[in-house]
């Protein structure tokens, strides 16, 4: 369970990865959880990406368990978010696809950090009332040390040994200055100091 630019799909993909598990994508998105049982990925341990604004049905929150993942550095993820917007590119596998955005060009509004917020609530708010028994890991602690990461889940969850072999692409880092390319970034920064 994460909110948007948490890191979902770098996570997602390495956990697979390690596990030998199916990778549901962003199946929710577009599917009713209630037909999930009709899907191939289904049929075989699997993770599902789960963003809270895909899904009204809260009993999925019951009927799996559920790893949730949140970013420490809001104002970032939010950035991402806008950019992402901006340029409709949702993460990388290569280096070249990299978007050029130049300094200075973007401007976020307030309308789209309050929508932000609200989706940062509902997640926390989904947490509180479900999750307090299920792992809680930020991105960035998992992208310092994966390993401890998986030693915490190895403890917490129940992993069958598979003998599918994942082998999927991981995304990689964006590595883009967001500071530099928010034409207001200051406000930006005010904005979550005000909260």
């Amino acid at each position: 369970v994460s909110t948007s630019r948490s890191g979902s799909t770098y996570f997602r993909r390495y956990l697979c990865n390690h596990y030998g598990l199916l990778d549901s994508k962003s199946w929710l998105k577009h599917n009713d959880y209630r037909n999930i049982d009709n899907e191939k990925f289904a049929q075989n341990p699997h993770i599902l990406k789960i963003l809270p604004h895909y899904i009204l049905d809260e009993s999925i929150y019951k009927d799996v368990p559920c790893i949730w993942l949140h970013r420490k550095d809001l104002v970032t993820q939010f950035m991402s978010h806008v950019a992402r917007l901006r340029t409709k590119i949702n993460h990388i596998t290569d280096i070249k696809d990299r978007p050029n955005i130049p300094d200075n060009s973007l401007h976020a509004t307030f309308n789209e950090f309050e929508k932000f917020q609200l989706k940062q609530y509902e997640f926390w708010m989904l947490y509180e009332k479900y999750g307090n028994d299920e792992e809680l890991i930020s991105y960035e602690d998992f992208l310092e040390s994966p390993d401890l990461v998986i030693e915490k889940l190895d403890k917490k969850y129940y992993f069958p040994l598979q003998t599918i072999k994942s082998n999927l692409t991981l995304t990689v880092p964006l590595s883009i200055l967001y500071i530099n390319k928010f034409k207001n970034y200051s406000e930006i920064k005010e904005w979550f100091c005000e909260q």
